[in-house]
């Protein structure tokens, strides 16, 4: 089964060139770094090779063998002026290193299948995500784009966890929780802060042979609430911040940080996300428009996510 957010049929690369001047590090492993000297060699560029491709020294996490060393100005040695990748042009995409080849898609390997979004870290992710439509997660037996073996980012696996971890119900409460926040009859500030409550009270029910009954008593509840609401926002036919803002949090809890992580660090992501995006929106309005700021926002606390999320976690 693949399951996956319904934006990824609507993508494509358009070439901004800015994945490539990011502040990431370019890793590969031995096998593709084998690769690349006989390439190099072959082609006659072995001293190129050298100064490019540098062994990591010391300590080296799983599948990080060497690195490829950046310009002067920080991008990437293979982006070319017309933002295209010298290093695909001359080898094709299958030798590019698997980070290359697959960003922005983020894949997932869990219980359920094969899951897919993408990262909002990309300038025409958050494009296409500007919409007033909902974002929604589609189901299909047909794989939506073609993923090379052994490239997910995350596994996920809640029945492997004890019967009465929270974890084990992973996948309920991230069904719930993105209920939640695309629930537009309340405010996005409304949404996010029940979000934070209903995580608190997750955390501490009694992990015994009630908790399941516990967990759907919190959920119901959440419903219930819920449908006496009356209907406080407007209908609009743009994306305004607070969509943008929602589809970003709900792509968020579909890259599984809450089981990654814990409920806990999880509940600290967010709301610390939600802190930088209120203050986002305070900025000099003569620079830019709101919307302008959000999406830059956005962009930065994917991308720290993903790269340095412990800055994420220490601030207060």
């Amino acid at each position: 089964m693949y399951i996956y957010m319904d934006i990824i049929n609507e993508f494509s690369c358009e070439m901004c060139g800015q994945c490539c001047q990011n502040d990431w590090q370019v890793t590969m492993d031995e096998e593709s770094y084998t690769r690349n000297y006989q390439l190099f060699l072959k082609n006659g560029k072995e001293e190129e090779f050298s100064k490019i491709f540098i062994p990591i020294a010391g300590k080296q996490e799983l599948g990080e063998y060497a690195y490829i060393r950046k310009k002067a100005k920080g991008g990437c040695w293979f982006l070319e002026d017309n933002h295209l990748c010298r290093l695909q042009e001359e080898a094709g995409h299958s030798h590019l290193d698997t980070v290359c080849q697959t960003f922005p898609r983020y894949p997932m390997n869990t219980s359920r299948g094969r899951e897919l979004t993408l990262s909002f870290s990309c300038p025409a992710v958050v494009k296409l995500a500007s919409r007033v439509r909902p974002l929604e997660i589609l189901r299909s037996k047909t794989e939506p784009i073609i993923l090379h073996a052994n490239q997910e980012v995350v596994h996920v696996y809640p029945e492997q966890r004890s019967s009465y971890h929270p974890l084990r119900y992973y996948f309920e409460m991230e069904h719930h929780f993105i209920d939640l926040l695309q629930y537009r009859k309340i405010t996005i500030d409304e949404r996010i802060q029940l979000l934070k409550e209903t995580i608190e009270k997750i955390i501490h029910l009694p992990q015994d042979d009630t908790f399941s009954q516990n967990l759907n008593k919190i959920i119901y509840a959440n419903y219930d609430s819920l449908d006496q609401k009356d209907d406080v926002m407007e209908e609009v036919n743009h994306c305004t911040p607070d969509i943008l803002i929602e589809n970003f949090f709900m792509n968020f809890v579909f890259k599984k940080p809450f089981y990654l992580y814990g409920l806990q660090s999880g509940i600290q992501l967010l709301d610390s996300m939600w802190r930088q995006i209120n203050n986002a929106r305070t900025s000099d309005p003569a620079l830019s428009t709101e919307m302008e700021r959000i999406s830059a926002m956005i962009m930065n606390l994917e991308f720290q996510y993903s790269h340095n999320r412990s800055v994420l976690l220490k601030r207060e």
